[in-house]
């Protein structure tokens, strides 16, 4: 399996990664990068676009989200939560604490609220996509609609409980890190103990 990261335009710069295996499956986590460069990525892999997953439903994760689906017509997963919350209609609705499959591409999906009502992390092979509800050293906002900080703290609970490997966290926005580097690191993680 490959990954690659992807950045989405000025202002937010949005980290958006897509996943290729060796079968010719792909999937895109949130939808923010250039419709040409995934074009691009997918036409080296020989690989077809088989659903793209968003962590949740802010807008800068999904600001090339029509065309992208437009192009390659694949499925678009989102916490239902969130769907409502934005009006987002068309998508399919995370399962909590499922495993979702595409090809030998592999995710746990779990629910994460606190940024958004809607927010998902995807773990996959020492990777941990978690949008903007953990950041190198710190966490998303929780001041905007459907925001709510004390869900956003069982949230991040429920990431150290579940999460028994040390993945990299690859967050929604800015740098990379480890979830040890975190849980040593980050103080809304150490103030969970």
């Amino acid at each position: 399996m490959k990954a690659y990261h992807l950045m989405g335009k000025a202002p937010y710069f949005t980290n958006c990664f897509m996943l290729t295996d060796n079968s010719g499956n792909a999937v895109l986590i949130d939808c923010s990068a250039d419709v040409e460069k995934v074009k691009t990525i997918l036409e080296n892999d020989r690989a077809q676009l088989k659903a793209i997953l968003l962590t949740h439903g802010h807008a800068d994760h999904r600001e090339t989200l029509e065309e992208t689906v437009a192009e390659f017509g694949c499925p678009v997963y989102l916490g239902a939560e969130d769907a409502d919350l934005f009006g987002l209609e068309g998508t399919t609705a995370y399962e909590d604490a499922t495993v979702m499959k595409f090809g030998e591409i592999k995710f746990f999906v779990f629910s994460t609220p606190g940024h958004t009502p809607g927010g998902y992390c995807l773990w996959a092979e020492g990777m941990l996509f978690c949008g903007d509800t953990l950041f190198a050293g710190t966490v998303g906002r929780t001041d905007m609609r459907g925001g709510d900080f004390d869900v956003l703290k069982e949230s991040l609970k429920k990431i150290i409980t579940i999460v028994d490997d040390n993945p990299q966290v690859l967050p929604g926005h800015n740098h990379f890190s480890t979830l040890d580097q975190e849980k040593v690191q980050n103080p809304y993680l150490k103030n969970l103990r």
